[in-house]
């Protein structure tokens, strides 16, 4: 039986835009096939959340010759293909295969975009680096909160100070001691605050007990968002679903967590290398933020510093008073929660419905 082909590789893509795609095309009775493709974001987990979204038929993640096998097996039966990360050869390869439409979404320019049938993307300002014919459809990642259930954010709870440590596990044994260390300033300056640690799910089962012995609450899920007003995060998906819930925040990347960060592309292999790779890692990030490019979504948006990012050689206690600035000061939350707000009203909504209608659209006329 024809499917539609989903490729996809590390966590934001997986949970931010397969689950709501999935869940769509599964609503209009469609197949959905996930291939899920070799990714240096990886956080390991992403076969256990693949089986979570239920698709018909679930393959990968394996090494270059499996993903080869896969996507050629897969793409015979499929009656489109649709590329939500990972490396465009791939798509292009299974639309091979089953002469299939080759579709794409992503959030910025990829190498070949102009071999696919259609290419959508989120926002006006990513279309328009991302060249001719690009179509805005709106976020997935607000589509995919949809699916989370009921918003507890900015409810009648304690206020909260909400912490994401990361999806990768790389990534959250630095967060771990770090976040640590904070906590002790955090609870003396601002007595009357919760903290609480949002935890991925792509981090493992157990882990909450960690973060709670070491003085933090910790949930998952809409719940872990009760009473929130304010959040310390890293770049990447996080941001957009703050922005998306309208939760004010600030962006912490101290340059000694810079030899855990992965890195796309060419570099990226080599900075899985032994030895020289934590140290390449952490030079060409130095490198980048010289050039004072933003880092969080809604910033790269707006084309400008909405939300603080504190990135720098700097102590945990450090940290902390720059957090506790933000919470001695609602006018200044309030404010950025505004601008926030004006960044997401940007995008139409309806992404995921939008991407479907034209696979049934192409499907058809193939």
């Amino acid at each position: 039986m024809k499917s539609v082909l989903l490729l996809a590789n590390g966590p934001g893509e997986l949970w931010g835009w397969v689950r709501p795609v999935a869940a769509e095309l599964k609503r209009r009775s469609r197949n959905v096939t996930l291939l899920l493709l070799p990714c240096q974001f990886a956080s390991g987990e992403e076969r256990r959340v693949a089986e979570n979204l239920a698709p018909d038929e679930l393959r990968g993640p394996s090494g270059l010759a499996g993903t080869l096998r896969d996507a050629l097996v897969l793409g015979r039966t499929a009656e489109a293909v649709l590329q939500l990360g990972g490396d465009p050869a791939w798509g292009r390869i299974a639309a091979w295969a089953g002469r299939a439409p080759l579709l794409c979404y992503a959030y910025g320019r990829k190498n070949g975009l102009s071999s696919f049938d259609r290419v959508f993307t989120a926002y006006p300002p990513m279309a328009e680096l991302m060249g001719e014919g690009v179509q805005v459809v709106g976020d997935l990642v607000r589509d995919s909160l949809a699916l989370d259930g009921q918003d507890f954010s900015g409810d009648d709870a304690a206020p909260a100070v909400l912490f994401f440590p990361g999806s990768r596990a790389a990534i959250r044994e630095f967060s771990f001691p770090f976040l640590r260390e904070m906590l002790p300033f955090l609870k003396n300056r601002a007595p009357g605050w919760r903290f609480s640690v949002v935890l991925s799910p792509f981090s493992t089962q157990g882990e909450e007990e960690a973060w709670r012995s070491a003085g933090f609450y910790s949930a998952r899920g809409a719940e872990a968002f009760r009473g929130a007003e304010f959040a310390v995060t890293q770049p990447g998906t996080n941001t957009l679903e703050l922005m998306y819930r309208r939760i004010p925040f600030c962006v912490l990347v101290p340059f000694t967590s810079l030899r855990k960060i992965p890195l796309p592309g060419l570099p990226g292999l080599f900075a899985s290398l032994p030895g020289i790779g934590p140290s390449l890692r952490e030079t060409v990030l130095r490198r980048r933020r010289k050039k004072m490019e933003l880092l969080a979504w809604p910033n790269r948006l707006a084309g400008r510093m909405l939300a603080e990012e504190f990135i720098g050689d700097y102590s945990p206690e450090t940290a902390a008073e720059f957090v506790i600035s933000w919470l001695r000061d609602r006018s200044r939350r309030d404010g950025l929660r505004d601008a926030l707000g004006e960044v997401a009203a940007s995008a139409p909504p309806g992404a995921a419905a939008a991407v479907a209608d034209e696979i049934e659209r192409m499907a058809v006329r193939e």
